[in-house]
């Protein structure tokens, strides 16, 4: 069993001068009626047709690379019945994100690019380890940094801080954060996921995906432990691609191929393939 996770008074306390926006209502409508013990196919249809904007995307993405379904899918209830009512949470969850975070500051074109690459690259990997649902890594992708355009748009010293983070060779991000803000994106990417309603296993993930040394404790538990280590996998493909060196790999590297039972030459030759993939249209 995991240890608890729960937000505590003080960091609640500590989050205050940072806005976490609500999960919007359709998410909230569309994701109720998914949770049923029978869910409605064409009412979750209505619900998503209802905003064209984010309907018209669902059906890009499961009409692109991503899913590669072999034909051309031209309704919602079509898109849901193929890529499964799973993938297509993930998705929606997705695409209310980024119209919910990605304006004024938390615009962010870099971040946004890197989370896409990221999300789609989790889900490539679980499915290839077979080792969490594509649609949990999906999920954990999207939301592992959440934080970071929050905190952008709450503090205004923040890029300042980001600024000397990515000069950084070593990790201490997070410690750095806390010097700085009192707060880290680490803990509030996981208080947005809560308000989120996402699956506690990934808001988990998000407050100790930074911890290198987690990989190692067995008090927590294996599908944890194996999400993050996907995250590092992940993370050295994006940073080879940005030709960069990926200082989670570094630091959680080895512990990280063990955890997914892969060889070097498994390792790299996944990121040769991620790396392929990210220089392609995802979306196309």
């Amino acid at each position: 069993m995991d240890k608890s996770q729960g937000t505590s008074a003080s960091t609640t306390e500590l989050a205050r001068p940072v806005n976490i926006p609500p999960r919007p209502a359709l998410l909230i409508a569309v994701q109720h009626e998914m949770n049923k013990e029978e869910p409605h196919l064409k009412k979750i249809s209505r619900l998503i047709n209802r905003d064209v904007a984010i309907s018209g995307n669902l059906l890009a993405i499961a009409n692109s690379a991503m899913f590669n379904l072999g034909r051309h899918i031209e309704t919602v209830e079509d898109a849901i019945t193929l890529i499964g009512l799973n993938n297509c949470n993930a998705l929606m969850t997705s695409l209310m994100m980024r119209r919910t975070l990605s304006h004024g500051k938390m615009m962010m074109p870099r971040f946004w690019d890197v989370s896409e690459k990221r999300s789609w690259g989790m889900m490539y990997v679980a499915k290839l380890t077979r080792v969490s649902t594509p649609e949990l890594a999906y999920n954990f992708g999207l939301f592992s940094d959440i934080g970071i355009p929050l905190m952008m748009a709450s503090f205004p010293n923040y890029a300042e801080t980001l600024n000397a983070a990515n000069k950084m060779e070593a990790s201490g991000f997070i410690e750095l954060e806390n010097q700085c803000h009192r707060i880290n994106h680490a803990v509030v990417g996981g208080m947005l996921a809560e308000h989120w309603s996402v699956d506690p296993i990934v808001v988990l993930a998000i407050k100790k995906h930074h911890t290198h040394s987690i990989l190692n404790d067995l008090s927590f538990s294996e599908k944890l432990r194996q999400l993050i280590a996907v995250f590092y996998l992940v993370d050295k493909a994006i940073q080879e691609h940005r030709h960069a060196t990926s200082v989670e790999w570094q630091e959680g590297g080895h512990q990280a191929r063990e955890i997914l039972n892969l060889s070097d030459e498994e390792v790299e030759q996944i990121c040769v393939d991620l790396k392929a993939r990210f220089s392609s249209p995802l979306m196309s």
